[in-house]
């Protein structure tokens, strides 16, 4: 009888968790919206091409790579607690940003209202005007920026760096010194998680809306496609600098580190906005004009790609530092 592969052993509890929570979820979102539910399974697409990548390169080099188990937790995790954590942060910047920016007065009012809106059917002339100056006013940019640098970025790549500083203290340092792409795996786990949370919520949204099912796909590729992708080359950019760091001498600070997501993550947020803001619109609405939306979804997409370039040159680097090792 053949040895299992390294890494690859779970618990029982683990071995649960795969098998019982995708379904739920599924069966959770099917309480609430059942054509949602049917279009769930598209959004764990990601998890299972990312596992199957995993275990070739597993059972390749299983000293370098992570452990399914932790990797199993932190998915759970970061898509339960995690966000739940970052949500709650969230929360706290919009808060603290509308008091600074607007005060008690009656703007502040009339902007919540109006960022509440997940729709602008049925708006008079007038009201339709008065978000159009709501979405021009420098308070909205500010706010916004506050939103997506520290909500989104600042809060949501931390989140993403947990479960590396979770690799950095889960062994030794003399244990875990071979393996050096753990980081790798433990923080594609954790967006992953992110991403399906998040994409599951676009999808309810677009169906609640009852649209149709051309922009249901366009929101299936900008939210399981683009900001799926964006959300694991982030996470992977995070992981290849802290393994320069942890493993190859490179002198950052957890600053250093997560610094380049930050800034990614929240200009591609903050990017998406302006586009909603210059069709008059205070909080998220999709671009309703054809023009505006391929121009959003092409800025997206090449920001994606300006990352993804980014963690190959990452990744190339580190595989240099490799041969340069083997030959000394």
């Amino acid at each position: 009888m053949s040895a299992p592969v390294p890494n690859t052993s779970l618990s029982l509890p683990a071995r649960l968790l795969c098998y019982l929570g995708p379904p739920s979820a599924i069966l959770l979102t099917a309480s609430a919206s059942p054509k949602t539910a049917l279009l769930a399974p598209i959004a764990f697409l990601p998890t299972a091409w990312f596992y199957r990548k995993w275990r070739n390169a597993n059972s390749k080099d299983p000293r370098r790579r992570g452990e399914l188990e932790p990797m199993v937790w932190i998915y759970a995790t970061a898509g339960t607690l995690g966000l739940t954590a970052v949500a709650l942060a969230q929360i706290l910047v919009c808060k603290g940003a509308s008091a600074l920016l607007f005060g008690s007065n009656e703007m502040g009012k009339q902007f919540w209202i109006e960022f509440a809106r997940t729709s602008v059917n049925g708006l008079s002339s007038s009201e339709l005007a008065r978000r159009a100056a709501l979405a021009s006013s420098w308070q909205n940019w500010v706010f916004n920026a506050a939103l997506f640098y520290i909500g989104a970025g600042l809060c949501e790549e931390t989140l993403k760096y947990l479960p590396i500083a979770y690799g950095r203290r889960h062994e030794s340092r003399e244990d875990r010194k071979p393996r050096d792409r753990a980081y790798l795996d433990y923080a594609m786990a954790g967006a992953l998680s992110f991403g399906i949370v998040e994409s599951i919520g676009f999808i309810y949204g677009s169906v609640e809306e009852q649209q149709s099912w051309p922009k249901l796909a366009l929101t299936l590729f900008e939210r399981v496609v683009l900001g799926q992708l964006g959300h694991l080359a982030a996470a992977a950019l995070t992981a290849l600098r802290a393994i320069r760091k942890d493993y190859y001498g490179d002198k950052m600070s957890w600053w250093g580190v997560i610094l380049p997501a930050v800034l990614f993550h929240g200009t591609y947020d903050y990017g998406a906005l302006a586009f909603s803001a210059s069709e008059g619109n205070v909080g998220w609405i999709h671009p309703a004009g054809v023009k505006k939306t391929i121009a959003m979804v092409g800025l997206a997409a090449g920001m994606v790609g300006i990352i993804t370039d980014q963690v190959r040159r990452e990744w190339r680097e580190l595989q240099k530092r490799d041969a340069t090792r083997k030959t000394n």
